[in-house]
């Protein structure tokens, strides 16, 4: 057991390998430098000196806060890529040839002058209009720079406060905030950077949409020739609108895909957002939809149950928060609250509503929703 227990003990001890032969001198220097500028950065190609033990090319740069960064390429690559500028101004890299017994070469410098960084491109192309709850805010991002978009708003007493952050690379990006009454007040926006890079505020005056949640006691459950039965066990169709999150409907097994339903909201309504709750007894699993679709049609729709005039509001995949690197309390709080789904403010006025399913959490014969509730402006009865 003595012996057992020391073999654990140096068996877990971390070894530091060094080369196999080791000596002071350090390698030449790189050669045929070849600057290509790029949004907040330069790409720098170079000739390698000609030695056989050559590990690694360093480059070391400041960037616009006074940071100072360090960046390797192997030898394996005949360039490296200095990032994180803030700016464009001019400035100067060294560059580094380092070998296996981790000598130095004498510094190389070159000049370079980034173009501009993405956070300021992708400002330059920010737009915010007025959308129903709040104001929408629309970008493009051609480098796909990983950013984040602090938005601000104004409060009660006249001052500006982040209220959200949302993070992402798309290309064409598009994002409402909502929860405003339709009172004239300030919105911004500010794009910052993994490097701490900040562009200047985006600031507009605006009034949001009026938006209302629809009244439910208006709603119907009908059922057209090809819609699915959601009346099977203990669910009943129109216990998506009881606002009661603790029942359901349900399709029967065995019914085909994709399975799908009708709602009447009882008066005519240019669409803000819809929330899709799942059934509370079988989170993220059994038959709660998880790949969806919303169509709307504002006449009545056609009695042999046909797509025909229907249009197809929104694609909806929902979420759920650990999948995406939350917590169990986050999936438990998104549970109760349930999925958003935003329509598009060019969506045409709808009466009718088709939830088309074309996937469950948990790949079943049959579909089960707690509750969905509407919301926009209505434009008629």
């Amino acid at each position: 057991m003595l012996v057992l227990s020391l073999l654990i003990v140096f068996g877990c001890e971390e070894i530091e390998r060094e080369p196999i032969t080791k000596d002071s001198v350090p390698p030449g220097v790189i050669t045929s430098l070849v600057v290509e500028n790029i949004p907040g950065g330069a790409v720098i190609t170079y000739a390698l000196p000609k030695e056989t033990d050559l590990l690694y090319v360093k480059a070391e740069y400041e960037l616009s806060n006074g940071k100072k960064v360090e960046t390797r390429s192997s030898i394996y690559a005949s360039s490296v890529q200095v990032e994180g500028f803030g700016d464009t101004r001019e400035r100067e890299v060294k560059l580094y040839a380092v070998d296996r017994s981790e000598n130095i070469s004498a510094p190389v410098t070159v000049k370079v002058q980034p173009l501009t960084p993405p956070v300021h491109m992708v400002k330059n192309t920010m737009e915010v209009i007025p959308d129903f709850g709040g104001a929408q805010y629309t970008w493009t991002n051609e480098t796909n720079a990983p950013l984040a978009f602090i938005i601000i708003t104004q409060d009660s007493t006249g001052a500006l406060n982040p209220v959200e952050t949302v993070y992402t690379s798309v290309t064409d990006g598009k994002y409402t905030v909502r929860g405003f009454d339709p009172e004239e007040k300030i919105f911004a926006i500010v794009i910052r950077d993994r490097w701490d890079n900040y562009s200047d505020t985006v600031k507009v005056t605006l009034t949001p949409m009026f938006e209302e949640k629809l009244d439910k006691s208006k709603f119907d459950d009908i059922v057209l020739p090809g819609d699915t039965d959601m009346n099977g066990w203990e669910g009943r169709s129109y216990y998506i609108f009881d606002d009661d999150i603790n029942t359901f409907n349900h399709s029967l097994a065995g019914t085909g895909w994709p399975q799908y339903f009708t709602i009447d909201l009882g008066v005519t309504a240019r669409l803000s957002r819809v929330i899709v709750i799942q059934r509370q007894s079988f989170p993220y699993s059994h038959g709660n939809p998880r790949l969806l679709e919303v169509w709307g049609i504002e006449e009545a729709p056609p009695a042999d149950g046909s797509w025909d005039n229907w249009i197809k509001l929104r694609d909806c995949v929902a979420t759920k928060p650990s999948a995406m690197g939350g917590t169990a309390d986050e999936d438990a709080d998104h549970l109760i609250k349930g999925d958003e789904y935003s329509f598009t403010l060019e969506d045409p006025p709808v009466r009718y509503i088709r939830f088309l399913v074309n996937e469950t959490w948990g790949v079943t014969g049959f579909i089960h929703f707690a509750e969905v509730t509407f919301y926009g402006q209505v434009v008629g009865e």
